[in-house]
């Protein structure tokens, strides 16, 4: 066992010593982390006209639904900035494309069936419809800002205040700033490494770790009560253990994998099942989209209730029974967390094409029939490891909730939660694009001297010189 950790540990050094002595890799890590650079710039450039007050850096702890949009836009909530909103309006109108197309509306369905023709297609409604959600989710975030005292616009305390110039300004700005970021998100994931609206999230996410570390030691340590001082600290201490020991349980279920052994047709059949080729199928076969799914569809309701009159019938049941920091809403994000899991499962193994794939390339898994018996069974097994996975991602993802409805710490500033689950998760996802990108220069760099090679021989070759004297 110690021979092949070591093995494996070795493995990885290696692993990372060629990433970063291809130059293509570095290249194109060095162009990703530019334009995160670039993005963390904007996010901390605040809209002409809005000037924060002594509470806006600590608004995302003090509302859910602000907390929740300052994790989906990349820490720009804060610094109320031209991408404050960043790229949930983008995130929300996919979930809605996405629904619509399985089998609602059938124009839609047909395009998912395109190809690549009809994915560009998607993509166009997708940004077009990114443009109403950007509109009111921005006048959502400045108007519950100035509600709150977070920000002046034009020195007025109040949206109502300023005439339809300014309003439009600040909305036409701030939408301005999610095609941009949705811009340099494209960027990165056809010119950089990794998926880059997550990276975009994750950028935001790590910015924020030191400033919620320092909260949590005012909270717990110098705004304690505790009469003993060891115990603020060790309070403290006790924080940060479970902090890391929820960093290394995402971690672990998130490299678990469901191996389930294929055989090739005609190869005859093996004995020891540890030495078949094997299809991985992740403990948490989603990953991380459920979450920010789910926290999307979470910032509409609060959304809705700025354009409504406060005070109102529609406000109060808003603020009762859906916002998500109440148990009701805190129910139904959880809700949606399993429902969104197991529906984006299935979208991303998609047992129907991997059994008609295995079909086609002369596979099958032993014991089990080709064809509809393999859908069968790998859809059982998908539904059966998500039943492991679903769960436990719900768990972590309120946990923060049900911990600032218990005590004093704010659900921005509690173990777990969105935050940790698309760090740890977009983390691993860009650890596996480093390697398929090194991979893939590599076997370019390969292919090109060979061709290379074998120009050079022919070139030299006494037919080749014997052709050009006839010539």
């Amino acid at each position: 066992m110690t021979d092949i950790s070591l093995k494996n540990r070795k493995s990885n050094w290696v692993q990372l010593k060629e990433i970063f002595t291809n130059k293509q890799v570095i290249v194109s890590l060095l162009a990703t982390m530019t334009l995160l650079i670039l993005f963390r710039v904007g996010a901390n450039l605040t809209l002409p006209g809005v000037k924060l007050t002594s509470t806006a850096g600590s608004v995302d702890t003090q509302t859910s639904f602000l907390g929740v949009l300052n994790i989906l836009s990349g820490g720009g909530v804060t610094q109320f900035s031209f991408m404050a909103i960043g790229v949930s309006p983008y995130i929300t109108a996919q979930i809605i494309i996405q629904l619509l197309s399985s089998d609602l509306i059938k124009p839609l369905s047909n395009l998912t069936k395109q190809g690549e023709k009809g994915k560009r297609k998607i993509e166009i409604i997708n940004r077009v419809l990114t443009m109403p959600f950007a509109l009111m989710q921005s006048y959502a975030v400045l108007s519950l800002a100035t509600t709150q005292g977070a920000i002046t616009v034009y020195g007025q305390t109040s949206l109502g205040a300023l005439n339809g110039w300014q309003t439009f300004s600040l909305l036409i700005g701030m939408t301005a700033g999610t095609y941009l970021t949705i811009f340099l998100a494209d960027i990165i994931s056809k010119r950089g490494i990794g998926n880059g609206i997550t990276l975009i999230i994750i950028s935001g996410i790590v910015s924020s770790l030191y400033t919620n570390f320092s909260s949590v030691y005012t909270v717990l340590v110098l705004q304690s009560n505790q009469p003993y001082d060891i115990l603020k600290y060790l309070s403290f201490i006790v924080y940060i253990i479970f902090f890391i020991a929820i960093l290394l349980a995402v971690v672990f279920v998130n490299g678990t994998t469901r191996k389930i052994p294929i055989q090739q047709i005609g190869q005859g059949l093996s004995k020891d099942i540890s030495e078949m080729p094997y299809l991985p199928i992740k403990l948490n076969a989603a990953g991380v989209i459920p979450v920010i799914f789910a926290s999307s569809l979470m910032t509409i309701p609060p959304t809705i209730a700025q354009f409504l009159t406060p005070g109102s019938d529609g406000v109060n049941f808003i603020n009762s029974y859906l916002a998500i920091e109440t148990p009701v809403g805190l129910t139904i994000y959880a809700i949606l967390i399993v429902l969104f899991g197991f529906f984006y499962s299935h979208i991303q193994v998609n047992p129907e094409k991997l059994a008609e794939n295995l079909k086609k390339s002369g596979k099958y898994i032993p014991g089990v029939k080709v064809g509809e018996e393999t859908y069968k069974y790998l859809s059982s097994t998908l539904n059966r490891v998500n039943c492991i996975g679903v769960p436990f991602l719900t768990i972590i993802a309120v946990i923060p909730y049900v911990i600032s409805l218990t005590t004093n710490i704010p659900n921005g500033l509690a173990l777990g939660g969105t935050g940790v689950i698309i760090m740890v998760s977009g983390s691993l996802e860009f650890w596996q694009a480093l390697k398929s990108a090194q991979t893939n220069y590599g076997y370019y760099n390969l292919t090109k001297r060979i061709k290379t090679s074998n120009e050079y021989a022919i070139a030299n070759s006494g037919e080749d010189k014997e052709s050009k004297h006839l010539w």
